[in-house]
């Protein structure tokens, strides 16, 4: 029986049961996976799996396969087999296929990293295993509690285990921010809400247009955020409402209006850089002061800074916790995927779980972690890193991420957006409109500014660039 014919009968077992109800069988099954189909160094197991790590995580990840082989693997007759290292959409594509059925699919790794979208999807077509069976209650608890309810995909059962995720966090070039601080008396407490964060925008662009009086309208930019739907899926949650509505967006809730007047006046105004990209190129260049980046992106954000005009000068870096509007609730966005499962026989899915639950312990999920920016997905990790009990880490910025976030599990609710077709092309719609919306009201603020003054100018554009925003996505 080939691999894909055994997960079509494991999958037509499981519906049967399911369907007509016979607890007593289901019991006996579930017995059976647990004890006479458990794989042993004399019955051995060998499974597959697909993921999309590079450079350093690609390297720590090999490493913790080879360890678990050599190890809790040899003990119980299963060896873990890396098949495939490829791009995301790729691995996305290719799995889809083989969910679809689609001639030509390879056949199914056992194991595969993907994102929650992608998960469902293959959940929905009755592809991946329900892994809830082979965890007790007491493993589930060890885990940070969204990060598990995340991978139950809007469900009672469990397709998605958590292997790393990352959370965003506020990047300040601390050089540049204090010699703005010892000229404008703005301390960087500022920083903690959104608020505070367009108020120093705007009094960055005034210092920074001030230096030059003979050349008006130079002033720098102070802020920029990489992601802008997150920017407001997440304000939404802090002033207690949902941005999506069903499979809608809720821009006509009375929220929405702080949430833009955070962003769009800056940007209109010159404090906030409107821009599609990561934010450590602008890190790299001084453009920005600070950007709200994937605690993922840590071991990007450089040393120095090369200006415009080819001059370079080396900063420092500091690391803050995400902002938070005035008044509201510490919550924070909650990126990274984890690892799915192929439904097949029992013994394969129960190897497959070993690996997981062996991988995802303090020990070895910190070390997978370390030097990337990534959080671990177990809450004893958590308390180790707030302890200072995780691995040398070379770099300075990734150790600053993760103290960071850290602190953050404990005060912070981790939030995961909702799981439904159409939710990427929607949130991207949302973010390129509004880069749109705020890159033409820039162009006519300082159009308009020349005749009638910069507030009477913004006056004449903010309405009416919110309502057309409201209107689009209503």
């Amino acid at each position: 029986m080939t691999r894909r014919a055994a997960r079509r009968f494991s999958h037509l077992l499981f519906w049967l049961i399911f369907s007509t109800n016979l607890s007593v069988i289901s019991v006996a099954f579930l017995a059976g996976c647990a004890d006479n189909n458990r794989p042993n160094p004399k019955n051995p197991v060998t499974v597959t799996i697909w993921h999309t790590y590079v450079e350093n995580m690609r390297d720590a990840f090999d490493t913790l396969v080879q360890e678990f082989n050599n190890s809790v693997g040899a003990e119980n007759g299963v060896t873990v087999k890396v098949t495939s290292i490829t791009d995301a959409p790729i691995i996305n594509e290719q799995l889809i296929a083989i969910a679809n059925n689609d001639p030509g699919a390879p056949e199914p790794p056992d194991m595969a990293v993907v994102y929650p979208q992608v998960a469902a999807a293959l959940a929905g077509r009755g592809a991946i295993a329900d892994l809830e069976p082979y965890f007790t209650q007491d493993e589930l608890d060890t885990f940070v509690p969204q990060f598990i309810e995340e991978g139950r995909l809007g469900t009672e059962r469990l397709y998605l285990v958590p292997i790393a995720k990352s959370a965003e966090v506020l990047f300040v070039n601390q050089t540049l921010f204090d010699r703005f601080s010892d000229a404008s008396g703005i301390d960087i407490g500022i920083l903690s809400t959104f608020e505070g964060i367009a108020e120093a925008a705007g009094a960055y662009y005034e210092w920074t247009d001030a230096m030059t009086p003979d050349v008006p309208g130079d002033g720098k930019m102070f802020y920029f955020t990489e992601g802008l739907f997150n920017h407001s899926m997440i304000g939404y949650q802090q002033l207690g409402a949902d941005i999506v509505d069903g499979n809608r967006l809720n821009l006509g809730d009375p929220v929405y209006k702080r949430i833009w007047d955070c962003y769009f006046a800056p940007a209109v105004k010159g404090g906030n850089i409107i821009y599609s990209g990561w934010s450590n190129y602008l890190a790299a260049t001084g453009d920005v002061v600070c950007a709200i980046a994937t605690s993922a992106g840590a071991s990007f954000y450089p040393a120095s800074v090369t200006y415009a005009d080819n001059t370079k000068e080396d900063v420092f870096f500091e690391v803050l916790p995400y902002p938070v509007y005035e008044g509201g609730e510490k919550v924070v966005f909650q990126r990274g995927g984890g690892i799915c499962v192929f439904g097949s026989e029992p013994a394969r899915e129960y190897a497959a779980c070993l690996f997981l639950k062996w991988f995802t312990e303090a020990e070895q999920n910190l070390r997978f972690c370390a030097n990337t920016g990534y959080m671990p997905v177990r809450v004893a990790a958590f308390d180790d890193i707030t302890s200072g009990m995780f691995p040398a880490i070379d770099n300075p910025m990734v150790e600053k991420a993760l103290t960071v976030v850290a602190a953050m599990q404990k005060d912070y609710r981790f939030y995961f957006p909702p799981v439904f077709d159409g939710f990427d092309s929607l949130q991207t719609q949302y973010a390129d409109a509004l880069r749109k919306s705020a890159q033409e009201g820039r162009d006519e603020y300082v159009r308009l500014s020349e005749a009638m003054g910069g507030p009477a100018a913004f006056e004449a554009i903010n309405d009416e660039a919110m309502e057309d925003i409201i209107k689009r996505f209503s």
